[in-house]
């Protein structure tokens, strides 16, 4: 796992991601990356900043492409359930490719996940801790656990297609937005393009 902390040093990016009421809308969505086509979006434009601009891992990898959708919880919202001993506004869970999941019972994972928090008003938030495991498995009951605090312009990289949650949130608004980067694109892609 990789946190980094005051990732974006591009004011006028995140000014952008303030500004673009599309930012936040709900989805999964699919990009092929800058070197299919050309950025559409600030998402994508979010996108290429961090994993062409500014990559954060050394190490080489081939993909196709990311998925990414965004979150956004509070209290009072009916998204809190409890697993485990705790209250969850996201429950546990681990990223798979879901079509191909339900159709033929495969597990397909992400090659790399990430979270990262664009709205400066998680800061006056409490809860909505990513709560993460060390396991594949769907059972964590007995297992330690890491919680990553939510915090402005702070860039999360794991391996998301181990057991992860977030926590529930008991004050304020928990915005954020995840990136799946995919070696081979799930089976669904071309449902989430755009």
């Amino acid at each position: 796992m990789i946190i980094i902390d005051d990732f974006v040093k591009d004011q006028r990016l995140l000014t952008k991601i303030s500004l673009d009421a599309k930012f936040w809308n709900e989805g999964y969505h699919w990009w092929g990356g800058w070197w299919n086509e050309p950025i559409q979006s600030v998402r994508q434009e979010l996108i290429s900043y961090i994993w062409r601009d500014n990559c954060p891992i050394s190490d080489g990898f081939e993909i196709q492409g990311f998925e990414h959708w965004v979150g956004s919880y509070q209290p009072g919202d009916g998204k809190v359930s409890e697993n485990f001993g705790f209250r969850h506004h996201l429950k546990h869970h681990f990223d798979k490719d879901e079509d191909q999941w339900q159709q033929t019972g495969e597990l397909v994972r992400p090659k790399i996940g990430t979270v990262f928090y664009p709205d400066p008003q998680i800061n006056y938030s409490t809860g909505g801790y990513l709560q993460l495991w060390d396991t594949y498995g769907g059972d964590a009951t007995d297992l330690p656990y890491e919680l990553i605090k939510p915090q402005f312009n702070r860039l999360i990289i794991f391996d998301a297609g181990k057991l992860h949650a977030v926590q529930e949130v008991t004050s304020g608004v928990r915005n954020a937005i995840a990136i799946n980067l995919w070696e081979v694109a799930p089976i669904g892609a071309e449902k989430m393009l755009k």
